[in-house]
């Protein structure tokens, strides 16, 4: 099996699409003062679009972007965790809920306008089942548009399983922060390789997007996109 990283173009190369969007998730986990290994951070990729707080008693609590001891950060943790998807890796900053804003333009059939965040159009969702492509888990963001009216577009919710090659450090124990940038040419750890998901993002480089030949295949008939595929690849073992 052959796996691909998604992209973004370089900044200065032309779109075929002019599509923008300005949406945030309903709620969030806050930032993190971490005891252990001393960082003040909050990541930016984890994001669980299907998880609705909408009736949690501490839902006012998960709206306002900010740091907070990590003592305070632990106990909303374990208040959101049976809401979560079984085996969901949380960090520091993630998001629950749909996304919701604004959008102008006109969308490809995907749209990775951030290269962690990927959402795709009706037809090309329909394309992708219809392939019977595995971990699918769409969530339709709630945009709006001023002008002329935009096509639906859906969240990928992403389980994030597998890793780099050769493994980095180990996460920090308390907080999770891998202190380790993704290298700009990267392999896969063969043996952590999910079976199971045709698309999905690294546990220890939770901002890269990986997906089978099997989805590119699909992806790549589905149209001009301004998403890349830049093939990643396997090392170590599987």
């Amino acid at each position: 099996m052959r796996y691909f990283e998604l992209c973004t173009p370089h900044y200065a190369a032309p779109r075929v699409w002019t599509g923008t969007y300005q949406a945030e998730a309903r709620w969030m986990l806050p930032g993190v003062e971490c005891p252990t290994c001393g960082e003040t951070w909050s990541g930016i990729a984890l994001a669980y679009p299907s998880v609705d707080l909408s009736q949690h008693p501490l839902r006012t609590e998960l709206k306002t972007p900010r740091l907070e001891p990590f003592e305070r950060y632990a106990r909303l943790l374990e208040h959101v965790r049976p809401l979560l998807p079984p085996g969901a890796q949380v960090e520091p900053g993630t998001t629950f809920g749909p996304l919701v804003g604004t959008a102008e333009g006109t969308f490809g059939p995907l749209v990775l306008r951030d290269p962690w965040k990927l959402l795709v159009q009706d037809d090309a969702l329909a394309a992708l089942r219809a392939a019977g492509l595995q971990g699918l888990v769409p969530v339709r963001a709630e945009l709006t548009s001023s002008g002329a009216s935009i096509p639906a577009l859906h969240e990928l919710e992403l389980a994030a399983r597998g890793q780099l090659f050769p493994l980095g450090p180990p996460p920090c124990a308390t907080c999770g922060r891998v202190d380790a940038d993704v290298p700009e040419e990267c392999r896969l750890e063969g043996a952590s390789l999910p079976t199971d998901l045709d698309v999905f993002r690294l546990t220890d480089a939770v901002t890269l997007i990986v997906a089978t030949e099997r989805f590119v295949e699909v992806a790549r008939g589905l149209g001009p996109m301004d998403v890349l595929f830049k093939e990643i690849p396997v090392g170590g073992g599987g």
